[in-house]
């Protein structure tokens, strides 16, 4: 300690200058206020997410952990609850049926009004953003608008689902008629709920394709305008061109999601309806007919229902196949020609015929649900003109036959009686006449379809063929590129070895001549 300096700067760090000074006063207005409807959103927070917020803020300024004002227990009794957080608005998402009341509610938005005051002002105004916005991925509690809108959206449908099949298995309990017409009034209101629910989910999955298809058709039709009216030079319409086709190929592709989707619900529906009428023909065999009478037009109406739902989901499903046909064919058209002559064609043909056949299908169940619908519509007609030639007038015994019958004739009773059975029995001619041409079409389908599914067949076997004359081909021409490849190793093995002969006689010769030379040079000097 003696020998330390008292003007030496060791372990000392340095600090800003404003270390210390007043926070920035923020900008923030908060306003909470009862709203129960999505409005332009900037982020969601759950009732967990917004304590986890809390915790956040308090861990900066502990005197902000008294401050937080009690949310009611219905907001963790349920996911589909949240607060909504918008650009300086604050909205309390709540359903109305089983929210609190308006005085409580309006004390719990004052509360939270001053609690994100009091937050921004002790921990300032980017800590309260960062906590209420945070980053994407930046914590579990925190969502996107639309996901938390989707998933509340597909929460409330299975939930009308769930309900939906609750009352469907409830039909056993019910052993009289009237209690049992009491369960299918329970079981349609159940139906209208799912349906509504699933409609709104839908929607609001359909809404973004529907947005981008609207869009892009938009663009695209000023692109062309402007190439129609506009003095453009030839750079600017390339570029124009291409950006017209982009914008082509999103609409497409938004049209798929949208026929995709589409397809979807009515899965969705089709199913509920079917798990409805396959419960209420379980339920025919446990009443007499007489007692069955009274369900029959409900019956009826179910079938209606199912066929007409089924249809829409055979049509989406013909706008799918078609679309991905004309994907193939568009396919076809846009290769090189040299890869024409290839197998590519050939795969592309196979995948053409396999989608016209599921395409045949589709519509075979077309023709089938369009008769299921005319031969529920005929049986209840048929019903109808039964129950009018069985009607039963009861007179008073103390009139006459004769009067009676005059009395009818002056009315028009029987009159009027006679004709609406005969507008009925038209109204069967009618629809057997439709019955018959849909049979027709049918017939003419199965004719289109077996020569398609024999031209398929043709079409593999070729495409076999060609694989194996290709193999072969290709066996021949490794044979032959190896028996060449051979030959050309022999005759370069020759041509080495040659030079190699030709080299020994070149110095077998050179040799001969110093042999010769030298025996000369001896011959020479012994005087031979």
């Amino acid at each position: 300690m003696e020998d330390e300096q008292p003007d030496s700067l060791e372990g000392w760090v340095p600090v800003r200058e404003d270390l210390f000074a007043e926070p920035e006063r923020h900008q923030l207005r908060f306003l909470v206020a009862w709203n129960d409807t999505e409005g332009n959103w900037a982020g969601l927070l759950s009732a967990a997410g917004l304590r986890g917020a809390h915790r956040q803020l308090a861990a900066l300024w502990p005197p902000l952990e008294r401050c937080f004002p009690r949310l009611p227990p219905e907001l963790d009794a349920d996911s589909s609850w949240a607060w909504g957080l918008g650009l300086g608005l604050w909205t309390l998402v709540w359903p109305a049926r089983s929210g609190p009341g308006e005085a409580a509610l309006q004390e719990l938005c004052w509360q939270l009004e001053r609690y994100l005051g009091q937050a921004a002002d002790g921990c300032g105004g980017a800590a309260v953003r960062d906590a209420l916005f945070p980053v994407e991925g930046c914590a579990a509690d925190y969502e996107s608008p639309r996901e938390f809108r989707e998933r509340a959206l597909r929460a409330r449908r299975d939930e009308e689902g769930a309900r939906l099949r609750q009352v469907l298995q409830g039909h056993e309990k019910a052993h009289t008629m009237v209690a049992l017409m009491e369960v299918y009034q329970e079981e349609d209101e159940a139906y209208q709920e799912f349906v509504t629910v699933a409609t709104m989910f839908f929607q609001y999955l359909l809404q973004p394709f529907r947005d981008m298809r609207e869009l892009a058709t938009s663009c695209k039709l000023a692109i062309l305008k402007s190439l129609d009216e506009d003095d453009l030079g030839p750079k600017r319409i390339a570029a124009l061109q291409k950006e017209a086709q982009e914008w082509t190929r999103r609409a497409e592709e938004a049209v798929v999601s949208i026929q995709h989707i589409t397809v979807n619900y009515f899965e969705e529906t089709v199913k509920a309806l079917a798990g409805m009428q396959k419960q209420m023909e379980q339920d025919e065999k446990r009443f007499g007919q007489a007692a069955w009478a009274t369900a029959t037009p409900r019956l009826e109406k179910l079938k209606l229902m199912l066929a007409r739902e089924t249809l829409q989901l055979m049509r989406a499903k013909e706008l799918c196949l078609n679309h991905r046909r004309a994907e193939i064919q568009g396919k076809m058209e846009d290769l090189p020609e040299q890869e024409k002559r290839i197998n590519v064609v050939d795969g592309l043909e196979i995948q053409y015929y396999e989608v016209q056949l599921e395409l045949y299908e589709v519509k075979f169940e077309i023709l089938k649900y369009e008769e299921i619908l005319l031969v529920t519509q005929l049986d209840s007609i048929k019903r109808l003109i039964k129950d009018k030639q069985d009607e039963v007038v009861y007179y008073d015994p103390c009139e006459s036959p004769e009067e009676l019958k005059a009395v009818d004739h002056v009315l028009g009773l029987q009159d009027d009686k006679s004709l609406e059975v005969k507008e009925l029995s038209r109204r069967c001619q009618q629809l057997e006449s439709k019955r018959g041409r849909i049979c027709a079409r049918r017939a003419y389908l199965r004719n289109r379809k077996d020569r398609c599914k024999e031209n398929h067949r043709l079409r593999l076997l070729q495409a076999e063929e060609s694989i194996k004359n290709f193999h072969q081909h290709h066996s021949v021409q490794r044979k032959r590129d190896k028996k060449k490849e051979e030959e050309q190793k022999k005759k370069e093995w020759i041509n080495q070895e040659r030079q190699k002969t030709l080299q020994r006689l070149r110095a077998f010769k050179e040799l001969s001549a110093e042999d010769i030379d030298q025996w000369d040079r001896v011959i020479v000097r012994e005087g031979i």
